[in-house]
């Protein structure tokens, strides 16, 4: 059985003040662009679990992950961190966010890809455990380049939790830049702190920004 190609009357009069040749071509190209528009695939994000929603985690609770282990695509290079789930404390996005401090100072990090040359901006969410001191608490993220002679780009930060709570956790936007001269670089978050209640991430990112930005930027 034959299904007629449908037409708006607009495509219709224009295919027929055209000659045989065009309006064949021209009636094939409009029943092609939709067939074009549906394999069009969103890009892949560079970064994944960026809001530590993956694995769930009980509601009210928190899970501690030492080193070596791993939360998603995120491991764990050194100490232990805290995952907490739902309701345990007020998340920047989602549900779920991090804990920089176990019962030490952790570390985490995830490999991502580049393209040399290019230019990233890394962002994210920043907090700290209200729950015990130091009020003050510290780390740093830095990008490793995959490469020799270069050194790692990096961001140290402080957050004060004097009168945030679980409820109000007071998230603060951050972001840096950095160029790519390497196919991939190691993304990683630390504390610093000290004492069990450290910094807290969320809503992490990395994304590619216009290479005017990085024009400042050092190696």
């Amino acid at each position: 059985m034959t299904v007629p190609l449908r037409r708006s009357p607009q495509v219709s009069r224009l295919i027929s003040a055209l000659p045989p040749v065009c309006a064949v071509a021209l009636s094939i190209a409009a029943a092609a662009a939709p067939a074009a528009q549906a394999r069009t695939v969103p890009p892949s994000p560079m970064l994944a679990n960026g809001g530590f929603e993956a694995p769930a985690i009980p509601v009210n609770s928190f899970i501690r992950y030492g080193t070596g282990s791993t939360i998603g695509p995120w491991r764990v290079s050194q100490g232990n961190v805290d995952l907490t789930g739902a309701n345990f404390w007020q998340a920047a996005d989602g549900r779920q966010s991090l804990d920089l401090e176990g019962s030490d100072s952790g570390t985490v990090e995830q490999q991502i890809p580049t393209r040399i040359g290019g230019c990233y901006t890394v962002t994210f969410a920043l907090a700290g455990n209200p729950d015990g001191g130091p009020t003050v608490k510290r780390g740093f993220t830095r990008v490793v380049q995959h490469t020799l002679g270069h050194p790692t780009v990096q961001k140290n930060f402080i957050f004060n939790t004097a009168g945030k709570s679980r409820g109000n956790m007071g998230y603060v936007a951050q972001r840096y830049r950095f160029r790519a001269f390497a196919p991939s670089a190691t993304l990683t978050f630390a504390s610093t702190t000290g004492g069990g209640y450290g910094p807290v991430v969320d809503a992490v990112n990395v994304s590619q920004s216009n290479p005017i930005e990085c024009r400042l930027v050092r190696p």
